[in-house]
């Protein structure tokens, strides 16, 4: 009985499947990551600013101002939003507000400004009515579902409110 002869010379080992399995799956590692990679040379999605550093030193500063500013009202606010949002479907938002002696916040420009962090393009605007002594409302819609900030602005005089939720809006209403 003659033993297989083993050598660098084979070519048996070439054709062995799991050999050329091996092979294909290198192969398409290899060709996803290039394809990931001009991709990512080719398009940007302009979330990192040039100036990034700058402008997380001016958005720390600007909370501090903030929150000083908020404590320094002393008001006490309620920002009502539905339990479950779904794109495309409006709902009811409702602001109220008294300052620390518990009197209303009247005639105060309350605006909602809505931010999705993903897509800068779908941000947009709303302005909320005054229904009632310290009470605004307003019925608003998400254009696309996924994660949204409510930023909250009030301003009544000198005096600048600012608050802010994030909150997710579901794709569809499963009612």
């Amino acid at each position: 009985m003659q033993l297989p002869r083993i050598s660098q010379d084979n070519k048996d080992a070439l054709r062995n499947p799991w050999f050329l399995s091996l092979l294909g799956i290198i192969a398409v590692f290899l060709l996803v990551n290039a394809t990931f990679i001009v991709f990512a040379v080719s398009s940007s999605p302009g979330l990192v600013a040039d100036d990034y550093y700058e402008q997380g030193r001016e958005y720390e500063m600007r909370g501090i101002t903030r929150l000083a500013a908020r404590n320094k009202l002393n008001w006490t606010t309620k920002l009502e939003i539905p339990a479950q949002i779904y794109a495309d479907t409006p709902a009811m938002y409702r602001f109220s507000a008294v300052d620390s002696r518990g009197v209303s916040i009247m005639d105060a420009d309350v605006k909602f400004i809505m931010y999705r962090p993903s897509d800068a393009n779908a941000d947009f605007v709303k302005p909320v009515q005054q229904i009632a002594p310290g009470l605004y409302q307003t019925r608003l819609s998400f254009p696309l579902p996924g994660i949204w900030d409510i930023n909250l602005k009030v301003s009544r005089g000198d005096d600048v409110y600012y608050q802010t939720r994030r909150v997710a809006v579901q794709a569809t209403n499963a009612n």
